[in-house]
């Protein structure tokens, strides 16, 4: 049997197929075959889409070469007639002829010329035949070219609605298409061999879904029906999985704190851009990471040697910079949904997670709801677990770079799932205060550290309280004293544990001496990079100081980098 119609985005190393009914798969072949046509009916139904639209751009061109050649002739027209008429104007029998110009009045008198003579001031004075025919052919020429100024616009505004509408519509089919070329196809030929079982009904169990943690996200597509004329009496119910090379998932998490508690919902994000949509379907999403290799690391020679300098490549003319704004383009909306007030007492809203197979070395989840997943590259979420996580709270402030303290949770994962590093929204109850991440996979019982934003109620004031430079000169040194207070105030309501991170300069030079530290209350860690660290109990509502000074002694004729004078 023959099943064509699979995306091209599919490892062709990785179809199987599985099955029930009294028959034996002989070989398995695997071939990419092309169509005419894209078999994909979405991405046929985007470019058709594509095509109405570039035609309509088409007519449009069309009308306005129409207009520009009628506009044409409208100006050759009016030029031409223009000129035919100032040709009849000098004409002689424009007033009648010679015998008119030149005649004679009853009184023997010479006539006027233009043959007025004896007529009224009125009838002299009005336009001719020709002047009215004029004026006539003028107006229409004018009506015409403002019907076909108006047309012309009205053309415009077409061809530039359409052009936005074309662009959009090849952005839509390049996103569907991907990669890939629609028209090709993979085919896989199943051949199959009856077997001595007897005639009969096979394959009335649904065949599985999917092995145990086998396999990441991918979609598989039973025949959905008997494979072929056969055996009579023989049913065969075949399966075809593959794995899809544009299909993935990653961990996305909602961190919400309420009363010590760190409550962290963990999210699948599904993204896939394969080529088909899958409908609503039982996923599962695994841990397994199949495109990593599975050669092990060896070691190569480390070399250590005497730096020989390089040659100087040959001068190149500079490269002309990007123009500024190009980058990484991100944004972001938020929409938020007014609900009905819940009844008092109500219970809390109880959320379905998935379930997990943690056999072997991977972990498969598969969601409590099947979901659909269109192939458009967007990210669907899904709820994979809720976890309550009991957290011991600190805070943390650098007041020498930002007035702030940032509230930290440090909590042990007590549940059985290894936490995927992933990007996680931060929630003080019902506020969203910001963003943290985990940056590597935490396994059951590790501990890990949350950043769950900066804390208002706990002030942090930091001041300048005292500097003295001596203006006595001792030999060459110059010195300088210098004082600082650090001031914690706890508006929590509850005590608080704050770690208080501050510095005193280092010298990078004999001529430059740091001395005479000196603090209150003696600093809990000092290094030599000359970073102090003070832990800090504050009960509710306490407030504590912390001061500091120092002495710099420099050679006054020393130019010194990171210090003001």
């Amino acid at each position: 049997m023959t099943l064509g119609g699979l995306p091209q985005q599919i490892d062709p190393n990785s179809v199987r197929v599985s099955g029930r009914g009294a028959v034996r798969v002989l070989g398995v072949e695997v071939d990419l075959v092309t169509r005419a046509a894209t078999a994909d009916a979405t991405l046929a139904e985007l470019q058709q889409r594509l095509r109405v639209l570039r035609r309509r751009g088409r007519e449009l061109d069309d009308a306005a070469e129409t207009e520009q050649a009628l506009r044409k002739f409208l100006d050759v027209a009016g030029r031409n007639g223009a000129a035919a008429i100032a040709r009849s104007w000098g004409a002689p029998s424009w007033h009648g002829g010679p015998a008119e110009v030149r005649g004679t009045n009853s009184q023997g008198g010479s006539a006027e010329p233009g043959g007025t003579a004896g007529l009224p001031a009125a009838a002299a004075d009005a336009p001719s035949a020709e002047a009215l025919r004029l004026a006539e052919i003028g107006a229409a020429l004018g009506g015409q070219l403002a019907e076909l100024a108006g047309r012309r616009r009205t053309i415009a505004d077409e061809q530039a609605d359409l052009q936005r509408e074309i662009g959009a519509a090849e952005a839509a089919v390049a996103k569907r298409q991907g990669r890939a070329r629609p028209e090709q196809t993979y085919q896989v030929t199943v051949v199959l061999e009856p077997t001595s079982a007897l005639p009969g009904p096979a394959g009335s169990e649904p065949a599985s879904r999917e092995p145990a943690g086998s396999q990441p996200v991918r979609d598989e597509l039973p025949t959905g029906g008997p494979a072929g004329p056969g055996p009579a009496g023989v049913d065969v119910e075949l399966e075809v999985s593959y794995l899809s090379l544009n299909a993935s998932w990653s961990a996305r998490y909602d961190a919400r704190l309420v009363d010590g508690t760190v409550t962290l919902t963990w999210f699948g994000m599904v993204t896939q851009s394969s080529g088909e949509d899958w409908p609503v379907c039982d996923l599962a999403l695994s841990t397994a990471r199949p495109a990593r290799s599975s050669g092990l690391p060896e070691l190569t020679p480390w070399y250590v040697d005497v730096a020989r300098p390089r040659p100087l490549p040959p001068p190149m003319v500079a490269a002309r910079s990007a123009p500024d704004g190009m980058g990484t383009l991100a944004g972001g909306s938020v929409r938020t949904a007014s609900l009905a007030a819940a009844p008092a007492g109500a219970a809390p809203v109880e959320h379905a997670v998935a379930s997990v197979d943690t056999s072997g070395t991977a972990a498969t989840y598969r969601p409590a709801r099947p979901v659909p997943v269109p192939a458009d590259g967007q990210s669907h979420r899904s709820t994979l677990a809720i976890l309550e996580l009991a957290a011991e709270l600190d805070h943390l402030t650098v007041p020498k770079l930002a007035p702030e303290a940032y509230l930290r949770a440090r909590v042990t994962n007590a549940s059985a799932h290894t936490l995927l590093a992933g990007p996680i929204a931060i929630f003080h109850g019902a506020d969203y205060v910001g963003t943290s991440a985990l940056d590597q996979p935490v396994p059951p019982g590790a501990e890990v550290e949350l950043q769950l934003g900066v804390d208002d109620r706990l002030v942090v004031e930091r001041e300048l309280v005292s500097r003295a430079t001596s203006r006595k000169v001792v030999g060459s040194l110059r010195r300088t004293d210098v004082g600082y207070a650090v001031t914690l105030t706890n508006h929590t309501g509850r005590p608080a544990r704050v770690t208080v991170r501050d510095q005193i300069p280092v010298s990078r030079h004999e001529g430059v001496a740091v001395k005479d530290f000196h603090a209150t209350p003696a600093p809990g860690e000092t290094t030599e990079l000359g970073q102090l660290t003070w832990p800090v109990e504050l009960a509710a509502g306490g407030t504590k100081k912390i001061e500091f000074g120092f002495r710099l002694e420099h050679n006054r004729a020393l130019d010194l980098t990171g210090w003001a004078e």
